[in-house]
Formats: C-alpha cells, sequence, structure tokens
C-alpha cells in the first residue's frame, strides 16, 4: 500500500474485493432461481435437450445448483470456512463448464474460465484473507 501507516496490505484489499464480487454473483445467481428452482429446472432440460446427458439428470443438478450457488456465494461474503467455499465454488464451476461444452457454447465457457481463474486465484491466495471470519476466529482463538 502507498499510505506506510496503513497495517492493511493490498494483497488482503485485493483479495477482499475480489472475494466479495464472487461472492456477490455466486449468491445472487442462485437468489434469484431459489424462489422458483423447477421453473430454472425446466429452462436448463430444455436448453440440455441436445446434449448426450439424460434429462433427469439435467434436471437434478439445475435443482440443486441455486441452493449451492446461494450457499457459496454466502460462505465467500462472511469468509467463514474459506477454503471450503473457494474449492466448492471452483468445482462447481467445473461441472458448468463441463456442461456448457457438451452444449458447444463457447462464449459461456470462455465466461466460465474466467470465474474458475478468479477462484482458484483466491484459493491460492487464501492466506491473504483477513476480513472474514475465518481471519476473526483465528485471532480470538490465539489469545
Amino acid at each position: 500500500m502507498s499510505d506506510r501507516t496503513s497495517t492493511v496490505s493490498d494483497a488482503a484489499l485485493g483479495h477482499l474485493v475480489l472475494r466479495a464480487m464472487l461472492g456477490v454473483n455466486m449468491a445472487v445467481h442462485g437468489l434469484t432461481r431459489v424462489g422458483d428452482p423447477n421453473a430454472f429446472a425446466q429452462g436448463l432440460v430444455t436448453a440440455f435437450a441436445s446434449t448426450p446427458l439424460p434429462s433427469w439428470s439435467v434436471r437434478a443438478f439445475a435443482l440443486v445448483l441455486p441452493f449451492v450457488e446461494l450457499t457459496v456465494g454466502l460462505g465467500l461474503l462472511v469468509g467463514w470456512h474459506l477454503r471450503v467455499f473457494l474449492l466448492l465454488g471452483g468445482l462447481t464451476l467445473v461441472s458448468l463448464t463441463f456442461g456448457t461444452c457438451l452444449r458447444q457454447d463457447w462464449n459461456s465457457a470462455g465466461l466460465q474460465l474466467i470465474y474458475g481463474f478468479a477462484f482458484a486465484w483466491l484459493l491460492r491466495h487464501a492466506a491473504d484473507a483477513r476480513f472474514c471470519v475465518d481471519s476473526w476466529r483465528a485471532g480470538r482463538d490465539s489469545r
């Protein structure tokens, strides 16, 4: 940080901003879909009709996905069990990318790679996380 009097590192601030962006994105993705998960699931079943995936598996995945997105998003926002939620978010993106590639939707697959990179970067730099429940608990437990 350019201000030498600050005790908060640029790495910690950068981690906070990127984590907050991903957390809001994931939470709102889930929040907008949990109100009517059946409609969301039916939309995905239709979108995946031309893929080799059986419709029952697409529907099951689609019914669970909004709740996973919401949970991952909230976990990232508060920073509780941060490494677990970063890994879960990254694995969620792997599964989404798999389906997107089966549909040959390369533009969406490219965007998902960016999300995946963000999850991987945050996980790689998890030690820089300062503004989170995990950091607060670690400080409290060390007293």
